[in-house]
């Protein structure tokens, strides 16, 4: 301001002296006017020139300025974005990429399916920042290298964000995959048992019933495979494998083939049911009145002796699950059918020599034991799978009482032991004795010395009664009660 006022005035100052008359001056006044105005002039110039000088460091010093504040502004996001990507990486970084059960794998998977949605948002603003970042590098920004460095570190930054949260995302996928085809097995073994349970086995001792309960067990497992392949499961998902996992799925494979067991068991013995040949029944005419008196049938209607209440055998093992309402096949009676006052013209069937009824008597006998330990074999698997495994569940901790964790063995004793033999051993060894029943009795003796297995349970029984009686109406074991329709006697 100050110099253009100057310039204005020795303006005006060589303006008078271009404006005075040269008649009346003398020749020395010329010489000194024109001296006068050239000085005017260069002063005019210094002013000129200083004016321009000032002009182009102002300039300058005004366009510092402004990078200035510019770059203090892209400092202020850079370091906002960057403390929310560290803040975003230590809450991923924090969140396992596994879990021990479906439900823990979709909450994580939700928790981070919510870092994603921030992540995702602060990468579009680093975007921005970046792109300003480049805007000030392209207009020749003093502070062009620290401001190339910050853009690289923002964007690596925000990368690999991105790729942990991805990386993350693909193993607790994976990793859902993996307990959902878990789950599905767990579910196809408890509806097999549930079925198995409800199968009336009194219905399939005639040759049409046990066909039929054949065709429902063949319908059954098209429907629901019991088909479980650990190997393939370990080697498709090796990558996300952890040693619970790896526990789990061998959890998993041993309740799948006890229950394939038990529909096979199941099968062959409806097959044996509906294969057996009927013994041909012969034709007699009535007896006499008074016949000769002959030695009576073992179990004629004279005996008036139920087998089943005398021969029967059961191992009764009253623990918490076990079903009671399975009713036994109802007593059979072989009777000799008289009937000497009905006038048709038809013959009457009956066994006519003692021999016969013995063989049939021991026939009865023999698939009677056999379908019972069958069927105590079925309800020793049903209190095992429906509440001795579910102890062992993780999934169910959250609602077990503290106090009833790790007394399985407690509460159960040896049970799973006792199932073994039965299951493995002493069913095949009744099985084989359908053929030649005389050998039931040696069956027994050979094993008289694993049989002791009983007296640890029973000593154990006690204790087991009074853990019961105390936990017996928690939350857990009602669940257990509506899960697999069991009752508590």
């Amino acid at each position: 301001k100050d110099i253009t006022s100057v310039m204005r005035e020795g303006g005006l100052l060589l303006n008078s002296f271009e404006g005075r008359s040269t008649s009346l001056v003398s020749g020395q006044q010329v010489c000194e006017k024109h001296g006068d105005c050239d000085t005017v002039n260069r002063l005019l110039a210094q002013l000129h020139e200083m004016e321009c000088a000032f002009d182009g460091f102002w300039e300058k010093h005004q366009q510092k300025m402004e990078q200035y504040l510019e770059l203090l502004k892209f400092e202020q996001h850079f370091e906002e974005l960057k403390s929310t990507i560290e803040f975003l990486m230590v809450q991923q970084a924090g969140l396992s990429d596994t879990g021990e059960n479906l439900s823990d794998v979709r909450q994580r998977l939700m928790e981070l399916n919510n870092i994603d949605e921030r992540a995702q948002e602060l990468t579009s603003r680093s975007q921005l920042v970046i792109l300003h970042g480049h805007q000030l590098a392209a207009n020749h920004h003093y502070a062009l290298n620290l401001i190339c460095q910050q853009c690289n570190e923002l964007r690596h930054a925000s990368d690999v964000l991105l790729e942990e949260i991805r990386r993350k995302h693909s193993r607790l996928c994976t990793t859902q995959e993996l307990h959902v085809q878990l789950q599905q097995a767990l579910e196809c073994c408890d509806q097999g048992a549930y079925f198995l349970a409800n199968q009336q086995m009194d219905k399939c001792q005639s040759r049409d019933g046990a066909q039929n309960a054949l065709q429902d067990i063949e319908k059954f497992l098209e429907s629901c495979t019991l088909d479980f392949d650990p190997q393939s499961l370990k080697h498709n998902y090796e990558t996300i494998l952890t040693d619970e996992l790896k526990a789990q799925i061998e959890a998993v494979q041993v309740k799948m083939e006890n229950m394939r067991d038990l529909f096979e068991n199941r099968q062959a013995s409806l097959k044996k049911l509906a294969d057996k040949q009927v013994r041909p029944v012969q034709l007699v005419a009535p007896r006499p009145e008074n016949p000769p008196r002959a030695k009576s049938p073992l179990f004629s209607p004279k005996h008036g002796m139920d087998f089943n209440s005398s021969l029967k055998f059961s191992f009764d093992i009253t623990l918490p699950g076990k079903r009671t309402t399975r009713k036994m096949q109802t007593s059979r009676k072989i009777e000799v059918m008289h009937d000497y006052q009905e006038k048709r013209n038809s013959l009457q069937f009956f066994i006519s020599e003692s021999e016969d009824s013995l063989h049939i008597l021991k026939g009865h006998v023999i698939h009677e034991l056999i379908e019972t330990e069958r069927i105590y074999v079925e309800e020793l698997y049903t209190i095992l799978l429906g509440y001795r495994s579910e102890m062992e569940n993780p999934a169910m901790t959250r609602i077990m009482p503290p106090s009833l964790r790790n007394t399985k063995n407690i509460l159960f004793g040896n049970m799973p032991e006792i199932y073994e033999f039965h299951n493995k051993i002493f069913l095949l060894s009744l099985e084989s004795c359908i053929e030649a029943p005389e050998r039931v009795g040696f069956c027994f003796l050979e094993r008289r010395e694993d049989f002791q297995m009983y007296e640890k349970y029973c000593h154990n029984k006690p204790r087991s009664d009074s853990l019961w009686r105390q936990f017996a109406d928690s939350v857990f074991f009602q669940h257990l009660f509506e899960k697999y329709l069991l009752k508590h006697t």
